[in-house]
């Protein structure tokens, strides 16, 4: 197809290594380091964030590299042969170091879970009254069941200090054995009584239940840093589809945990992903503590979640050890996949200096066949590591229960292989948000197009931030949203719509609003399908607004420097019709958004006007690949992709009058047709 460097200019992300400038690493290399006065001078190699990044995401693959490996990663990366000899013996030694205190932290915090737990048995008991007379008990019994628990309490303070003696001077390579890792849930009765979780409005849960929720979650967090291991045994790579083996072996590594077996018709889904966050360990640890922030960041997967406080807030200001509740929808953007409901606790922690532990998990009781939409969430979270140059090193766990019946077959394999809300989207998506809020900060936007403030900028990005929220809810109508599915006769396969019914809301039309959408299969990876939708040039093969005409773009604003992501207000050159786009490229998926707006509205917020009373109705492409023969791992470069289509339109100014079944077929059409010119652009069989 004619065009095919545009489409590269569009398509591609940026070479390795041409954003973010140099960090010193916290583990220096002693290989080529200039020696005056027998060693008295030494000096420190700087390294690129990218090279950083492809040690890092080599040591987990392999922390033992050959001498040849070694070679021809320094010959990649441009450095020594000593030089990447001596990082990976730095790497493992500090491993182990931490390996040695974390297991000390969690056995310091089962210490004092036993001390609390043996002081409220001895209240219990001096509190203790006889059943008949009603007056106190002997004491004398109640005085050696105390004296007992003293002796126990010295025995394991005794084993604590053997414990910190033996390993804080010989560090040893793996933290504990799997078994202990995660005991069984069978030998916990606690935790197979937990207590169904009250979203009802702030009641407070009682000190029986918020030691359940503790226990559940200590023993959560371990399960999470030994899936974080490098060389944790439970992972496995299938050369074919990267992800698939991980639910294989993941089945392995449930039994040698002795859980209860899932039932039948439940799929467990696994994945893991590393990489570089552009934000503070602190800052992130609380922004993931804060059920708003949290959304906020993660919205293209998260619409809605609700926060319920068990533990307050450590002391001293931090957030070490706070245990949360939360009540969430997980979704993927298409009308083919119900939102995920789940219910879990969430429980960060300290574990020393710069290396947080932030993992939820959900209460069970006995393994019920889960009911439409709901999942449960495994111990899956964020092992974060600061890197004291603004950059934090994060280790993302995702593990899922859930029925894979509720899925369409499309995008079933997107889904089981951890994907579709897997570690890597999750990880990429704040990647994007963080990269966004630094390039942002950076830019002097009073220089991006003649008659644009700084403070029109800022609330063109916020105006378009609304824009693609309320396209996302337009697909998957999150709960707390007034849209309302609406059947319709004879519709085509795959094809969905809602209608909502605004009266006088602010920023929205009048009216009754219909939204349609559909999702279906090409043959072509992500990047080529995402390169020919966003280009310009070829924006009249598929987009009715244009009319054959084109489109030229008055303001941009770039929100990423290493990847897609762009904000841009085009003009329609024979009307004069303004348009407000947002779009995205990157490992998380790609992201088409736009809608007409008034030209008079955005005039004002150019000049730095409110953009919370501008109306429009947004349409656009979320495109992610199929998930199948290893697309999705192999940069989308081959494979085929999953296209979903969104549209929004007014289709009455009457908000209490019947929706006419003529339009729908119409809008019907409108889709349909779309879809076809695309393809038919592309040189695919439609």
């Amino acid at each position: 197809m004619n065009g095919q460097g545009d489409l590269d200019a569009v398509g591609n992300i940026p070479k390795p290594g041409e954003a973010e400038g140099d960090e010193i690493d916290m583990i220096n290399d002693m290989s080529g380091v200039n020696d005056q006065d027998g060693g008295r001078m030494r000096r420190t190699h700087r390294r690129t964030a990218y090279q950083t990044q492809e040690l890092e995401n080599f040591y987990m693959e392999n922390p033992h590299p050959t001498e040849e490996q070694r070679y021809e990663l320094g010959q990649r990366l441009n450095m020594g042969v000593n030089q990447v000899k001596n990082w990976f013996q730095n790497k493992r030694n500090l491993e182990k170091i931490n390996n040695d205190h974390l297991e000390n932290v969690t056995l310091r915090e089962e210490h004092d879970r036993l001390l609390a737990t043996q002081d409220q048995l001895r209240s219990a008991m001096l509190r203790s009254l006889c059943n008949i007379c009603g007056k106190a008990t002997n004491c004398g019994d109640t005085e050696y069941e105390v004296q007992k628990l003293m002796a126990e309490n010295a025995n394991l303070e005794r084993e604590i200090d053997q414990f910190n003696s033996r390993y804080l001077s010989r560090p040893k390579q793996r933290m504990v054995s799997t078994s202990e890792q995660a005991p069984s849930s069978s030998s916990n009765p606690g935790i197979n009584a937990t207590p169904v979780l009250d979203f009802s409005g702030g009641t407070r849960t009682s000190e029986k239940e918020t030691s359940i929720f503790l226990n559940l979650a200590i023993t959560a967090l371990r399960e999470l840093i030994t899936l974080g291991e490098v060389d944790c045994p439970f992972w496995m790579i299938d050369p074919i589809v990267r992800s698939k083996g991980v639910s294989k072996i993941y089945e392995k590594y449930r039994s040698s945990f002795n859980n209860v077996t899932k039932p039948p018709g439940q799929i467990v889904e696994a994945s893991r992903a590393k990489g570089l966050v552009p934000m503070t360990c602190v800052t992130l640890v609380k922004t993931l503590m804060d059920t708003g922030k949290w959304v906020n960041v993660f919205a293209p997967i998260v619409p809605v979640a609700s926060t319920h406080k068990v533990i307050p807030t450590g002391s001293g200001g931090t957030k070490s050890g706070s245990l949360q509740q939360i009540q969430a929808e997980f979704q993927v953007i298409s009308p083919l996949v119900p939102k995920r409901k789940v219910t879990f606790i969430r429980y960060c922690k300290e574990i020393r200096q710069g290396l947080w532990v932030v993992v939820d998990v959900t209460p069970t009781q006995n393994p019920t066949l889960l009911p439409y939409g709901c999942s449960k969430r495994l111990p899956s979270g964020l092992i974060i590591d600061d890197l004291s140059n603004g950059y934090s090193q994060v280790t993302w766990i995702e593990q899922a229960e859930y029925n894979e019946s509720h899925i369409h077959q499309l995008y079933q394999p997107l889904i089981g292989y951890g994907i579709g809300l897997g570690a890597k989207r999750w990880l990429a998506t704040l990647q994007r948000h963080c990269e966004s809020l630094s390039t942002l900060s950076s830019t002097n936007l009073t220089e991006i197009s003649p008659g644009l403030s700084a403070k029109g900028a800022t609330e063109i990005v916020k105006l378009a931030q609304r824009m693609t929220l309320n396209y996302y809810r337009g697909i998957t109508s999150p709960s707390v949203d007034k849209w309302q599915k609406i059947q319709v006769e004879n519709v085509a396969q795959n094809m969905s719509f809602m209608i909502r019914k605004n009266v006088n809301e602010p920023g929205e039309l009048t009216g009754i609003v219909l939204s349609a959408s559909t999702s279906v299969w090409l043959p072509v990876n992500q990047h080529t399908l995402f390169a020919f939708i966003s280009h310009l040039s070829f924006r009249h093969e598929w987009d009715i607004l244009t009319n054959d005409t084109t489109m030229e773009e008055t303001i941009r604003i770039q929100k990423a420097k290493r990847h897609v992501n762009i904000i841009s207000l085009l003009k329609i050159v024979n009307n004069g019709m303004l348009v407000l786009q947002e779009i995205w490229n990157d490992a998380s998926g790609a992201m088409v958004v736009y809608a007409p707006v008034e030209t008079n509205s955005i005039e004002l917020v150019k000049r730095g006007e409110n953009s919370d009373s501008v109306k429009f109705l947004p349409s656009g492409f979320s495109i992610v690949p199929d998930g199948v023969n290893g697309s999705y791992h192999r940069g989308n470069t081959g494979g085929g992709c999953l296209l979903t289509f969104g549209l929004q339109i007014l289709v009455g100014i009457n908000p209490t009058a019947a929706l006419i079944q003529g339009t729908v077929k119409s809008v019907e059409t409108l889709m349909a047709h779309t879809i076809v010119k695309i393809k038919s652009a592309l040189d695919l069989q439609t």
